[in-house]
């Protein structure tokens, strides 16, 4: 079948016998390789079932025999057709090439160095199906083996317009066959110069046809009132301390929030000196947006009423639904199907709610005594956790932010709705997430395309293990089970992702207060090299290059630099450095044409470092449009003096890794806006 997609695989004649094998190799010519035949039988190499290399009639022979008793010892019950008597392709590196029917994005595909590497190196990218050339070009650029196909200790390149081509031809065989296949893994393929020979194929199909994926079109109706509401019912109100009902009310009586709030209680007629009703029914005809924080099971009553009422929006922060499994999950699909059918917009169940920066309007059960409320800014956040998301808000508080919302078991609204409507929210400049996994990946990701043109998205997803059921059925579905495949999809969306959570606020901050990079360059000034060091090790894992300065640079700084100063990229002030010293290091590393990125690391311990380099640094920040990017560790003096340069708009990180990461996210998010 794969012939017909433009796969060539070596010359190859099926023995049934000894005697048939020797016939084969010598109509093929010598050197061959034999390899088992059998559906059953995928890692062939593993249980002894190839030989290669074979040059002689008794040679195959041996093999004809050792191959089919090796195979029947490991596999009892396999189907043996017999033995392949191939070509005996030499040379040349061996590739692999995947398709996957995935279970959050659909038909994907997956390139990488191949054979035995596919298992040992992990080294494989992905994209979700179609691709265009770019994407292709970029799943095989991404490979840490790229240097391999490059060529290396005389070994001439492989083309890279060969492999795109290949990539392609997967692609449309992929799309072809999509509800059909569950998995195609062409491995290994051995490529050299512009040719290249298909060894072995394996195709996996669904036992019965599926539909072809259609994603869902994000539906951002009535989502607006969410934050903009001017009247809020909070059913499920409480006048007793530590209950969520109690702290919710709280939350939106007694703090910033401007807008009416109508407690539902049956048994009490106030609570924190406002009026309460006994039900969602009685109270008045103006509410806009409705808390449910009472149990699982009247929420389906809830949203009738809403329905009945006019109200198009509700929060439910209540738990027990289908992360129980059984009944609980039944009723959160009943929740979803009502919400769907009445046209009321639900998020949640199980989360903290939303909060937005300018309103105030807030549903959160964490009080304010233990949990910092951001300024206004524009900074938004969608997470599906919000136990995740009320550290990132705390830690983040400083930054501003427009929205926030905790999205939790998604049963209507979900993150796909969230980033459509943010992308068109003028008071929202950057998007960071929370993910823990997908329920329509294909249906975020062409949302993601569309915002990320318009406005930077960080993501950190968790869930990363790989699904151990399918390893031995399939190289790609075992590697489609992963992480692997949701990154491919960041990557063609242009997200930045993120591995920790510390980057998520690393990077966020470095684009809430620097301009984007417009390329991957970065440069270094320190008065502790150590650090530099660290820094310099982490660059190219993270894309980032390190390039010299130019001849002007290097002359501006030898003339005003001490000699047992390094000049040099990075540069080295020495413990000696001063304010004036970082001032001409920075301004010199900020006029190169050769510098994308300026990242100073201070130890502001050195005594020699005076303090108005907040100033200098400040004036510098104001007046050029690079990213600075300032590292920095250290206790009480440090944390002060960092605190005084964020003051100036220039953001510190604490650490050699955020401080990285976010050069990494500044490059990123610079690419994919500059396209």
């Amino acid at each position: 079948m794969y012939h017909q997609y433009g796969f060539q695989s070596p010359r190859s004649i099926l023995a049934a016998t000894a005697q048939e094998a020797v016939y084969a190799a010598e109509q093929i010519g010598f050197p061959v390789a034999l390899k088992v035949a059998s559906p059953d039988i995928v890692h062939k190499t593993d249980i002894g079932g190839v030989m290669l290399n074979l040059t002689s009639a008794e040679q195959v022979r041996q093999a004809f025999d050792r191959i089919l008793t090796a195979a029947q010892m490991a596999f009892p019950q396999a189907r043996l057709e017999g033995v392949e008597v191939q070509e005996m392709v030499a040379g040349g590196t061996e590739v692999i090439i995947g398709l996957l029917d995935d279970a959050q994005f659909g038909p994907v595909i997956m390139f990488g160095l191949g054979g035995v590497f596919t298992e040992v190196l992990q080294d494989v990218s992905f994209r979700v199906l179609p691709i265009k050339c770019d994407d292709a070009q970029q799943m095989i650029r991404e490979i840490q083996g790229y240097a391999v196909l490059k060529g290396y200790r005389g070994r001439p390149p492989v083309s890279e317009e060969m492999l795109i081509q290949l990539l392609m031809n997967a692609a449309r065989m992929g799309e072809d066959l999509a509800g059909r296949l569950q998995s195609a893994d062409f491995n290994p393929i051995v490529v050299w110069d512009d040719q290249h020979r298909v060894l072995d194929c394996k195709l996996i199909w669904h036992p019965e046809p599926r539909p072809r994926p259609q994603p869902a079109r994000p539906n951002t109706a009535h989502l607006d009132k969410f934050f903009t509401a001017r009247s809020v019912a909070l059913v499920g109100a409480s006048a007793t301390p530590g209950r969520v009902g109690n702290a919710v009310l709280d939350s939106l009586l007694n703090y910033d929030y401007r807008g009416k709030v109508y407690p539902i209680n049956p048994t009490r007629s106030e609570i924190m000196g406002a009026k309460t009703y006994p039900t969602l029914q009685e109270a008045p005809d103006d509410i806009e947006l409705v808390v449910a924080a009472v149990e699982l099971r009247l929420v389906p009553e809830i949203i009738r009423t809403c329905a009945a009422k006019g109200i198009h929006n509700l929060v439910v922060v209540s738990g027990g639904g289908k992360e129980l499994g059984g009944e609980r999950a039944a009723l959160e699909a009943e929740v979803r199907q009502l919400a769907r059918e009445l046209d009321v917009r639900v998020v949640g169940p199980n989360c903290i709610g939303v909060f937005d920066g300018y309103t105030r309007l807030d549903t959160f059960f964490q009080v304010q005594q233990r949990m910092v409320r951001p300024r206004p800014g524009h900074i938004a956040m969608i997470t599906q956790s919000g136990a995740v998301g009320i550290p990132f808000l705390e830690l983040a508080a400083n930054l501003g932010f427009s929205k926030f919302v905790s999205y939790g078991n998604r049963a209507d609204v979900d993150e796909a709705d969230l980033l459509t409507y943010l992308a068109e929210d003028p008071q929202t400049h950057l998007i960071a997430m929370y993910v823990e996994g997908f329920e329509d990946g294909r249906k975020f990701l062409e949302a993601a395309r569309q915002v990320t043109c318009k406005k930077p998205v960080v993501i950190f997803k968790v869930g990363r293990t790989e699904r151990a059921a399918r390893a031995s059925i399939s190289h790609t579905g075992f590697f489609g089970g992963s992480y692997g495949v949701a990154l491919g999809a960041f990557r063609q969306a242009g997200l930045v992702p993120v591995n920790s959570i510390e980057e998520l606020l690393a990077v966020t901050k470095a684009l809430a207060m620097q301009p984007l990079a417009h390329g991957n360059r970065v440069a270094m000034i320190s008065n502790g090299a150590g650090t530099m060091v660290q820094g310099i090790d982490l660059l190219k894992p993270n894309g980032l290059e390190i390039p010299e300065l130019s001849a002007g640079s290097l002359a501006r700084l030898r003339q005003a630099y001490p000699p047992y100063y390094i000049v040099q990229n990075p540069i080295d002030v020495t413990g000696s450095g001063t304010a004036a010293d970082y001032e001409v290091g920075i301004e010199t590393l900020l006029q190169d044409e050769n510098v994308d990125i300026v990242m100073p690391w201070f130890v502001f311990q050195d005594t020699p470092l005076e303090e108005d380099i907040v100033q200098r640094l400040g004036r510098l920040n104001r007046r050029y449009g690079k990213p600075i990017l300032v590292g920095t560790l250290g206790g009480p003096y440090t944390m002060r003096m960092s605190q005084a340069l964020e003051a100036e708009g220039v953001p510190v990180f604490q650490g050699v890794r955020d401080w990285i990461a976010a050069a990494r996210g500044s490059w990123l998010a610079g690419q994919r806006l500059a396209r």
